[in-house]
């Protein structure tokens, strides 16, 4: 393998007529880091850039040629289509040390985890190389000291070894994601200069550059209410904590202890786990909330969970360098982070924030956060997939599906279903369109809606929603059949993401929320065209929720492009079923 080492800026100016011509590159960078469990974008520093065509790889070494001599690469990096493996990383040290941002790129990371369909298989560079082109590749150097002032001939081999693989697993990677029966086909850019024809593909690497810009961006908080509340919550715990030990004499969070408690002292009649232990989750509580032992030993680990999560934001604050009051968190997304292609969220996770504790966050001075959601959105990409006339006819009258569904099922007109009964309905809604059992239905509703049925009645329920919604009857059923007749069958999103799957919950839940997290990236990726150099950044996505904060002035105009965004997405997904979202603007989250 040839390579050529970059350390002068003639050398560099020397090959840019190379880079210039070809219509993509391999890139991949190395970065001196001061700690590997904890990188800061902002302060640590790339050390090398490598770039590679078809023919050649280069090697730069930007200690030795200058940062400041480093934005003659800036126009190639940001005009050309760039091939790399996990590339928010790379993508998001090119914006802080040198202010480049590439638009155009082809993740290999990313198209691996699009072709395993699901399946729980290793993405890294080195475990792609072997699996697509045979390669054994040596990461020894990975995290070796790339701050040295003349750095090894290992490791620089090492970084030009990087670009060889890419090379070789590109071409496999691509044909596997053009073999993938879609419903839809790629277009634009994606498509234009890498030849990629699948759409989830194109989606997903259009979406890489816009969610290295949240990452960076962060959700900004305000730093002096977090100081309060972390002091009150944990005085509040410790009087609780304190108060709960002395009264009945046990640890609250000992789980063996409380269910012995609950069982034995209490009479309470709790469910076992799978391991045959009883469990005292706090949906089983629930039903016993009148008794005042169980309400403090709710209230107790309620308050536990809201402390560890403000100790948990606190952790990761880092000041808004414009706005003193103002802290940022830039929490770490996983962008495949389930099968589904749905998001996760670390250090610290955002995506599971109580709504007591919105509150906290707040936009920075003389800016406005602008909140969208999709409305009902799994029931109506449900209802799409389906075909179900009855619930896409429910939907197209601009009527409340819950209580719609609450109607048909009592039997009452659709004006006199009251709000207990629609939140029966939102429970039935929910768990009979991804298949549970009228016994899990009984405990879903009483769990998670507060809403208290007999197994009689989950029976009744269950019989009358397949009665009136047939498609998803239809469904279920050419479902269970396959599985039936197959140990594991494979399922598609709408927009194409296909899974695997081997049960039956997930072969009717996983397309459904795919659809979603389709949409909503999709949504992003309009979001981030159309604004163009507008003041408006997304700084936070939350399954079905987007959450820009924009410059004051220009708020009206953001949010206007924030809906053409979702609806864009929406229609596209969506062909029978009207798409409907809810969007505000919010100064100060702790009036919503």
């Amino acid at each position: 393998m040839k390579f050529s080492y970059i350390t002068e800026k003639k050398q560099l100016e020397n090959i840019i007529p190379i880079l210039k011509a070809e219509k993509y590159l391999y890139l991949d960078t190395e970065v001196a880091v001061k700690n590997f469990k904890n990188i800061d974008f902002f302060s640590d520093k790339v050390r090398l850039i490598q770039i590679g065509t078809e023919k050649d790889i280069f090697v730069i070494d930007i200690f030795k040629i200058g940062k400041e001599n480093i934005n003659i690469l800036k126009p190639i990096l940001e005009e050309k289509g760039l091939i790399g493996h996990n590339l928010k990383f790379d993508i998001k040290f090119l914006k802080t040390n040198f202010d480049i941002f590439p638009k155009i790129v082809f993740d290999t990371m990313i198209a691996s985890q699009i072709i395993s369909e699901g399946k729980d298989t290793k993405h890294s560079l080195l475990a792609v190389s072997k699996r697509e082109a045979d390669l054994d590749l040596d990461k020894s150097q990975q995290k070796s000291p790339w701050h040295l002032t003349d750095l090894l001939e290992e490791q620089i081999k090492y970084a030009a070894n990087d670009i060889e693989a890419l090379r070789q697993i590109f071409p496999s990677l691509k044909e596997k994601l053009n073999q993938m029966k879609t419903p839809h086909k790629a277009t634009g850019e994606t498509k234009e200069i890498f030849g990629v024809e699948n759409p989830v593909a194109a989606v997903e690497f259009t979406f890489i550059p816009n969610l290295a810009l949240i990452e960076l961006k962060g959700m900004p908080i305000d730093k002096n209410l977090l100081d309060k509340m972390l002091k009150q919550l944990s005085s509040e715990y410790q009087s609780l904590y304190i108060d709960f030990f002395r009264k009945y004499g046990i640890d609250p969070f000992s789980p063996q202890k409380v269910a012995n408690w609950l069982t034995n002292k209490l009479k309470l009649k709790l469910p076992k786990t799978e391991k045959g232990s009883i469990s005292s989750q706090d949906k089983y509580l629930r039903k016993y909330e009148n008794k005042p032992e169980v309400q403090k030993l709710i209230e107790i680990r309620t308050k536990k969970k809201l402390l560890d999560k403000v100790k948990e934001l606190n952790e990761y604050i880092t000041p808004d360098l414009e706005d003193e009051n103002t802290g940022r968190i830039r929490s770490l997304y996983r962008q495949i982070g389930a099968p589904t292609g749905r998001m996760s969220s670390s250090k610290p996770n955002l995506q599971n924030i109580p709504p007591v504790l919105r509150k906290l966050f707040r936009p920075a001075k003389n800016y406005s956060m602008i909140v969208a959601d999709y409305s009902q959105i799994e029931l109506r990409i449900a209802a799409e997939y389906t075909k179900d006339q009855v619930m896409i006819n429910a939907f197209k009258q601009g009527l409340d599906l819950h209580r719609f569904t609450a109607s048909l099922i009592t039997g009452k007109d659709y004006e006199d279903i009251t709000k207990e009964e629609r939140q029966m309905a939102k429970a039935i809604n929910f768990g009979l369109i991804y298949g549970i059992s009228p016994r899990s239905l009984m405990e879903y509703a009483s769990s998670s809606y507060g809403v208290e049925i007999s197994l009689k009645e989950a029976q009744i329920f269950h019989e009358k929603f397949f009665e009136h919604y047939k498609g998803f009857k239809k469904w279920h059923e050419e479902t269970k059949e396959k599985l039936k007749n197959h140990r594991e069958i494979e399922v598609v999103s709408l927009l194409g993401r296909r899974m695997k799957v081997m049960k039956f919950t997930d072969a009717v839940n996983y397309p459904i929320q795919a659809t979603g997290s389709d949409m909503l990236k999709m949504a992003v990726n309009f979001f981030g065209k159309l604004k163009k150099d507008l003041d408006a950044y997304i700084v936070n996505l939350v399954h079905d929720e987007i959450i820009v904060e924009a410059k004051e002035d220009i708020k009206e105009e953001a949010k206007a492009i924030l809906e053409e965004s979702m609806k864009k997405a929406g229609e596209i997904l969506l062909k029978n079923v009207p798409i409907k979202y809810e969007i505000e603007i919010v100064t100060n989250w702790s009036e919503k």
